[in-house]
């Protein structure tokens, strides 16, 4: 029997040609060494695929260039010029309005106050944003009364800037920021009452319609602060 095994061992051991073949030595190392580099492999796979995953959710997320903004030049209420493209660098807010509004152009600019109030506390308001309220009435909205209506809503005029100008030019300046101006047989205007914002290199980014709209899609002030900081 034992003559039997060592002529199995010696078989087993003997490779082609009669050429004794060492032994297989196991195995010893560790699975963590084993497949150490394979699993750092995986790792930054994934580490690759969630990165790029954010990526594409940041990138549809981002506000859509949606063209440039028409330049305009009007006066304050202090008879200054004020241009658009000389607050080139600022995220600006540009509204149509007019002091007379019955309903929605109190409301929205009190929000738009809201969002100064959350700028001036960052040290941002004047320096990286700024709003334009262009009325369309300047017949009724002379400077005076202008500034009586900015005073309502503690309008920060190092910020914010009332402005007036040509009736009819204003409401094609309206028409080439989409927005519709009109006014009827007896004197009484409307308007669409959405906000519009302007980047730093003078890009429109977006349309606010503010919570006075009373729409399911209008935007807080909470939410119209953290766009133009997103925009900064």
């Amino acid at each position: 029997m034992d003559d039997k095994k060592q002529e199995a061992n010696a078989t087993n051991q003997t490779g082609e040609g009669g050429v004794v073949a060492p032994p297989v030595a196991a195995d010893k190392r560790s699975f963590g060494k084993r497949y150490a580099f394979p699993m750092i492999l995986f790792g930054l796979c994934i580490i690759l695929a969630a990165f790029l995953l954010w990526s594409n959710s940041k990138d549809e997320t981002k506000l859509a260039d949606q063209g440039e903004a028409a330049d305009f030049t009007y006066q304050d209420i202090d008879g200054n010029s004020v241009t658009l493209s000389d607050s080139d660098g600022k995220v600006r807010l540009v509204y149509f309005f007019f002091s007379n509004c019955p309903d929605v152009c109190p409301p929205t600019t009190f929000m738009m106050s809201q969002v100064q109030d959350m700028l001036k506390a960052d040290g941002d308001f004047g320096t990286k944003a700024e709003f334009l309220s262009i009325t369309i009435d300047p017949v009724r909205d002379t400077p005076e009364a202008l500034r009586t209506f900015g005073d309502k809503f503690n309008a920060d005029y190092s910020g914010w800037k009332f402005l007036r100008g040509d009736e009819a030019e204003t409401a094609k300046l309206a028409e080439k920021y989409q927005l519709a101006v009109v006014k009827d047989e007896e004197g009484n205007f409307g308007h669409s009452n959405l906000i519009v914002v302007v980047d730093k290199k003078g890009r429109i980014r977006d349309f606010i319609s503010p919570e006075s709209n009373g729409s399911p899609s209008d935007v807080s002030a909470d939410e119209l602060y953290k766009e133009i900081k997103s925009l900064m």
